[in-house]
């Protein structure tokens, strides 16, 4: 039962975002009573964090399994890339505010992910983009990781892009593209460019 609602949570936090739903919209969109849910949850602040706990590890999950088909480094950044991409295409920009603002143990869980998982990716594509020479020799590492995790937490800000129409998954392969372009040997950039003509 735990599943059901979290699954359901996701797909209302994503298209509501989080603060404007209720327990009470929650459970009626779920088609459940309120009693039930708090059988699983101790409260809001407790449902989405397992919600985003979830979502996360879901997400580390299809990561791993891309980069365990060995492609190579600037393709495995494009498909998950373009998997991340899909999964927001229909996300409420609204959630990382709020997740930001209203839910900071669940925004932290968010932290650690970047900050520990996703650097640690970028980190080893980078090594393995400069050893097969479609990334160029002398980029640091350590930073070029680093300011990847701090564009990505800027995108994630809605406030950001309040003048535009904002589509994080558009933002987001914005986002890649420019990492990539910035890094890459000629090799890499011909071989992006063959893949996104």
């Amino acid at each position: 039962m735990l599943e059901k609602i979290i699954d359901g949570c996701d797909k209302l936090f994503r298209k509501f975002g989080i603060k404007s739903l209720s327990m009470d919209d929650i459970a009626r969109e779920l088609g459940m009573s309120k009693k039930t849910i708090y059988l699983y949850v101790s409260d809001k602040n407790d449902l989405v964090q397992k919600t985003f706990t979830k979502i996360l590890a879901v997400n580390k999950a299809r990561c791993t399994c891309i980069k365990n088909e060995k492609h190579s480094p600037v393709d495995e950044i494009l498909l998950i890339s373009r998997d991340i991409s899909q999964q927001m295409i229909s996300t409420n920009p609204s959630v990382f505010f709020d997740l930001r603002k209203y839910h900071s143990e669940a925004w932290q869980l968010f932290e650690n992910y970047s900050n520990q998982f996703i650097i640690t990716q970028i980190k080893e594509n980078l090594i393995d983009g400069i050893k097969k020479g479609d990334y160029r020799k002398d980029i640091n590492v350590d930073i070029i990781s680093q300011l990847y995790i701090s564009l990505l937490q800027t995108i994630s800000n809605p406030e950001l892009f309040s003048n535009i129409d904002y589509n994080f998954s558009h933002v987001y392969s914005d986002m890649v593209k420019y990492h990539l372009y910035g890094i890459c040997t000629d090799k890499g950039r011909k071989h992006i460019n063959t893949i996104l003509t």
